[in-house]
């Protein structure tokens, strides 16, 4: 992701004319710090969640010496061992001198891991290229860019949810948020380069990102989680999952309320029910069928950038009150933005993983601090009350 102050970095090796790194981050804290009513919500599940700093996995984000650190980190299991990682804003060095300041700034990259244990597996990165110049790997037409969101394999198919934001001289930040988009992929079991993109119609509603949470199938219907990008209210809509799979996102379902249940139709003025307040443009929920409950992950606000968790028996709700289960060791130092807290099921190695991303306001810090923006991976355990951690 990125961010807002309207700094345009100049560096010689980063693309100029298009809003930094650095302001996209500070917009994103200043979109969602708005104040909320609180929702209804669940009690709390009668464990708690241990983590700990996993830099032996971390490696995996440093075995290319021209990929040289990106954003957002989401997890797809492609099955077989495979697994996707979707990135922000990413610096890439042609020439491999593994220096961030020589890079240059794709909007977004991609990786394929191979192996489900970090600590043990390969990572192979993929963005596309302009001539010379690296390039997004997901590509938007004009002013616009997409930063990646989450993603989804249905049968032998992959969809993956985009952000599209466009460049704007309305504001100070430089850009303004677009919309989403949804990109059909039909050959995921074969290398990057060669995948088949399929952009989709992808029906707007009343500024909701659809994809801030990552898609999960419940009873038939592929259920996505949407974000407001004004209030970080959380709501849910859904397909069935037999349309999309075909790549039909088209006539989609939203949830409106315990009463309304799933509505559909071309009206869009009725405002969806949010299932959940102080969300985040990016996080992820996951089922844990030994706990019956469903477990989402988020660092919890700017101001407290600790990675928290909620739990629901059912994805409309209600949800728990959120709690922090780790600190970051980058929390309170100066001028460094803590986001994207996010759980990957699918990796093993630990009971839980997770990852954050840490940011910096400073373009020199940025530039040359090699110890931020790649993931930081955490390893973690549920803990119960009463047992010994």
């Amino acid at each position: 992701m990125q961010s807002a102050a309207s700094l345009t970095i100049t560096n010689p090796g980063i693309k100029s004319g298009r809003p930094g790194l650095i302001g996209i981050v500070l917009a994103l804290a200043v979109l969602f710090q708005w104040p909320v009513c609180p929702a209804a919500q669940e009690v709390a599940a009668p464990w708690r969640i241990e983590a700990t700093r996993w830099e032996e996995a971390e490696r995996i984000f440093h075995g290319d010496p021209r990929w040289q650190g990106g954003d957002g980190a989401t997890a797809i299991d492609l099955g077989g061992g495979r697994v996707l990682w979707l990135f922000g804003d990413s610096f890439i060095d042609p020439s491999a001198s593994g220096s961030r300041s020589l890079s240059m700034l794709a909007r977004n990259s991609i990786a394929i891991q191979t192996g489900y244990d970090p600590s043990t597996a390969d990572m192979k990165f993929y963005w596309k290229t302009n001539g010379s110049k690296p390039a997004a790997f997901f590509a938007a037409k004009g002013d616009s860019w997409y930063w990646p969101a989450s993603g989804i394999m249905l049968g032998r198919h992959l969809i993956v949810f985009l952000m599209e934001i466009q460049a704007t001289k309305k504001n100070a930040l430089g850009f303004e948020t677009r919309g989403w988009k949804a990109v059909w992929i039909d050959n995921p079991q074969d290398d990057p380069d060669r995948w088949r993109l399929t952009y989709l119609i992808s029906p707007q509603r009343q500024g909701l990102l659809v994809g801030s949470g990552n898609p999960i199938v419940v009873d038939g219907f592929l259920q996505v989680f949407a974000a407001d990008e004004t209030d970080r209210a959380v709501y849910l809509v859904r397909w069935p999952v037999s349309r999309a799979r075909t790549g039909t996102l088209t006539a989609p379902q939203w949830w409106m309320g315990g009463k309304a249940g799933w509505a559909a139709g071309k009206d869009n003025r009725a405002r969806p029910e949010r299932i959940f307040a102080e969300g985040q443009m990016e996080f992820t929920v996951e089922y844990l069928p030994s706990e019956k409950r469903y477990l989402q992950i988020q660092t919890l606000s700017v101001m407290n950038p600790c990675l928290a968790w909620a739990t629901a028996h059912a994805t409309t709700g209600p949800w728990s009150e959120k709690k922090c289960f780790f600190t970051p060791a980058e929390q309170g130092r100066p001028d460094i933005v803590i986001y994207a807290g996010k759980s990957h099921p699918m990796l093993k190695g630990s009971d839980m993983v997770f990852t954050y991303v840490a940011n910096t306001t400073k373009e020199d810090k940025l530039l040359n601090d090699m110890s931020i923006y790649f993931p930081v991976m955490l390893k973690g355990r549920i803990v119960r009350d009463g047992s010994t951690p």
